[in-house]
Formats: C-alpha cells, structure tokens, sequence
C-alpha cells in the first residue's frame, strides 16, 4: 500500500512537472514561428489549405503516391485533372481555370504537368535529404552546425529481388565506408558525441531487415533468417571498425517477431555481443509493445552489453487495422489515439527506470510526449547525456533546435534516396505533418488551447469512458 502511495505521488509530480515543462515549451515555440521570407513558411500554407478540407488532402496525397510511376507529361495532366476534378470546388480558383483549360497533350498541359513534378519535388527535398552522396553529406554536415546528430535511412521501394536485397546491403556499405571517415573528423561536440557511457558514433545509419533478402518470411524464420544475417552480418563488422552505428527499423506487425528475433540472435554472436552501438524500435500504439520492452531488457541482461531502444508511436496504424479487419483477426495496435500516447508515456518510464540495459531513444513530435519525457528524466535525475531525442527530417525544426540550445541531445531520422521512389515515404510524413491532432500544425494557428495540447491522455480515456456509458 505504501508504495503504491509513492508511485501514485511521483506520477502526480511527473504530471505537474509535465505541465510547467510544456507551457514553457510552448511559450518559446510561438516566438520561433517561420517567417513569411522562408521557403518552408510557404510549404507550410499549402499544407495548411490542403488539410482544411480532407476531401482535397486525400487526392492530393493519392496524386502524389502515383506521380513516380507517371513517366509522360500528358500522363500527369491527366491523373491532375481525374483526381482534383472531384474536389474542383474547394480549389483555390487559379488552380481550377488551369485544370479546365489544360489539354494533356497540349504545351499548356505540358507546363502543368512541370509545374506539379516541381513542386512535389521541392516537398519532397524538405523531408529527403538528398540523392547522392555529396548531398547526404551537405545535409548532415548542416546539422552538425545546429548541435543535432543524425541517423540516416536509404529509402527505396519494397525489394522483390536478391539482386535489390544485395543492393540495398551494397548501398549501406558504400554509406558507412565513405562518409564515417568524413564525420570521424569533425571537431567534438561533447552533447551528441558522448553519453553517460562515453563514446557514441557520429555516423549512424538505420535499415530495415526485410530488404536484406526478397523473401523475409515470417513462416520460414530459419531460412528468412539465415539470409538477413549473412548480408547483415558484413555491414555490422564494417560499422564495429570504422566507428559507426547500426539501428534496426520496425516495420509491419507481421515482421514484428522476426525482426526481434534476428536482431537478438545476431547481436548474441561473439564479435557483436559485447557491442554496445546497436538498437532497435518499439512501437507504441502496439498493444504487446511493454511485453517486447520486458523481452528485449531480460536479453539484454543476458547479453551483458546494453542497446538502444529508439521508441516511436508507429506509421503503419491505416494498414494494420485494415489487414486485420480483412483477415478477421485480432487488431494488434491500439484503436484510440489517446491509448497510443497513454502507452506511449507508459512505455517512455520503462525505458528510463531500465536506462542501465535499454538506452532511452524517445522518438515524438508531440508537445505532450515530450514534455513527459523531460519531466520523467528530470525527476529521475537521469542526466540529459543519459538518453535522447529524436525527431524527422524536415519536421518540427523549432523545436529540435529549441533542446539542442539546452543541450539535449537530439537525433535527427534523415532519409535519403531517389525522391520520387520515395513518396511513399513522403506521403506518410505529410499526412503525420497534416494529422488534425498533430501540435505541428495547431502551433501555427491561433484559438489552440495549451491546456488541450498537454491533456494527460489518461484523463482523455476517462472521458471516453463516460461519454460512453448510456444516459
């Protein structure tokens, strides 16, 4: 009884903390906002119209996930002029006397059709960092100057060949050797450089298992798993030796297991076990992600060398509940938002009170979740160097920099890749960037409460809970 008192009375100075934290955040982020000079404060609006009427995102993201397989002008004007057609009278009226005038194959058509790739390149371009390697590095370097450490992840298309599987691998190769070196001699920068452990590697990359082979099948975990580490295995020694850092990437639920498993067993063998810069993602809004936590901490003892553990809320919430609806079979991730962020902070405190095994990542853009975070280390009295941050590319630029000034460590998730393959992956990111609960888009409105925004989602399910009961 006693410690259940003590539990419920430090919750509640988390909570009070949380609060103060997040009014405090809040307050600096309204005197950060873009001004009407930058690039991005005009991407922003166009984001800002387009989710205004969910009618007109949805075509609009529907038109960018096919422009990459669209290889003809005419082909563009026409999927422009199908998809908006529907939506036309919530279009702005220039845009509409366009569509209407445009023939496909004419060179007014043609125009347009330079006008949209254009502009979903340069939408694409805030989220991406580049295509080669001089502009990964450009890129990277820029956050170096703002005190932010990176991770990169080489997007691409689903691999449905060894040849693409052995590429895939080949491009992480080439990734590490050339640019660990270069990063190796930047000056020190003691914030992203070191932890309460010592040493952490400037060069960082993030993969995911299932494009080491064409066939990562979760009904063949011997064979699937076999190929994974033999292409695996050449990318973690080069890391080991040049200083660099490997995460392994979440993806589907169906991969969920797999993924552990591989990553577990390959992390036990001899030349990794005593590794320490290695880890994986937990996703939240994952109903059994607490019980992976607890698997990964009790193997991670055995292992006796601590991971890393980058926790994220999840980007495949659509497909899951879908495929499970289909497939009549149990939802694997939570089917309220406010569960999600409930878990989420539940799952946030595992991590710092079992720092020593499992090194906290804490990977949001939401005002909430991190003032919880800032709030839980404070009052553990877990050192700022202890744990980190992490946030994407091309989101909530304020704020990363807003922590890198109070020296906290922040990891930015950098893309890189051809741009239009990677619209998938762009598409995601515009509709988390656009999502009507996201505090990125309501920082830049006014009539937005602070008090909603910091709502402690336990609370939230409470009034579920009542609305539900019947009157």
């Amino acid at each position: 009884m006693a410690s259940r008192t003590r539990k419920d009375a430090f919750s509640q100075q988390v909570e009070e903390r949380t609060q103060e934290i997040g009014q405090d955040l809040w307050a600096r982020l309204n005197r950060r906002k873009p001004t009407v000079f930058e690039r991005r404060w005009w991407l922003d609006h166009i984001l800002e119209w387009a989710m205004h009427d969910e009618s007109v995102k949805v075509q609009m993201f529907r038109f960018v996930d096919v422009l990459p397989m669209l290889r003809s002008s005419t082909s563009v004007t026409q999927h422009l002029q199908e998809y908006f057609d529907e939506v036309r009278g919530q279009l702005p009226m220039a845009v509409r006397m366009g569509l209407d005038v445009a023939q496909p194959d004419s060179l007014l058509g043609k125009a347009l059709a330079v006008n949209a790739r254009t502009n979903a390149r340069k939408m694409a371009e805030r989220f991406i960092a580049g295509t080669t390697a001089d502009e990964v590095f450009r890129s990277v370097a820029k956050l170096r100057k703002t005190g932010l450490a990176f991770t990169l992840d080489l997007l691409g298309e689903a691999v449905i060949s060894e040849r693409e599987a052995e590429r895939y691998q080949k491009a992480y190769l080439k990734l590490v050797k050339e640019l660990a070196p270069q990063v190796n001699a930047w000056s020190e920068d003691v914030v992203v450089d070191r932890d309460v452990a010592g040493y952490l590697p400037r060069c960082n990359v993030s993969l995911k298992l299932s494009a080491l082979t064409s066939h990562f099948n979760p009904m063949d975990p011997e064979g699937s798993s076999k190929r994974v580490k033999e292409r695996l295995r050449p990318i973690l020694r080069l890391a080991r030796k040049v200083d660099a850092f490997v995460n392994v990437d979440m993806e589907h639920y169906a991969f969920k297991d797999l993924t552990l498993q591989i990553f577990e067993e390959i992390c036990m063998e001899d030349e990794f076990r005593d590794w320490p810069h290695v880890g994986i993602v937990i996703q939240a809004y994952l109903l059994d992600a607490g019980d992976d936590l607890a698997r990964l901490k009790a193997w991670s003892v055995q292992r006796g060398t601590p991971i890393w553990v980058r926790l994220v809320k999840g980007a495949y919430w659509d497909h899951e509940t879908i495929t499970s609806t289909y497939r009549d079979w149990p939802c694997p991730v939570f089917s309220e938002k406010w569960q999600t962020d409930e878990n989420f902070e539940r799952q946030t405190r595992y991590l710092m009170e079992n720092r020593e095994h499992l090194r906290p990542a804490i990977a949001s853009h939401n005002l909430r979740s991190l003032s919880y975070a800032l709030a839980l280390a404070e009052l553990l009295q877990i050192p700022r160097a202890g744990w980190e941050l992490q946030m994407l590319h091309g989101m909530a630029e304020e704020i990363q920099i807003l922590f890198s000034e109070q020296e906290y460590r922040v990891r930015v998730y950098t893309p890189f890749g051809e741009l239009l393959p990677g619209m998938s992956y762009l598409v995601r990111r515009l509709l988390e960037n656009t999502s009507n609960e996201s505090f990125l888009r309501q920082a830049y409105q006014s009539g937005v409460s602070i008090e909603e925004l910091l709502r402690n989602p336990s609370e939230i399910g409470k009034l579920r809970e009542v609305e539900a009961v019947p009157v």
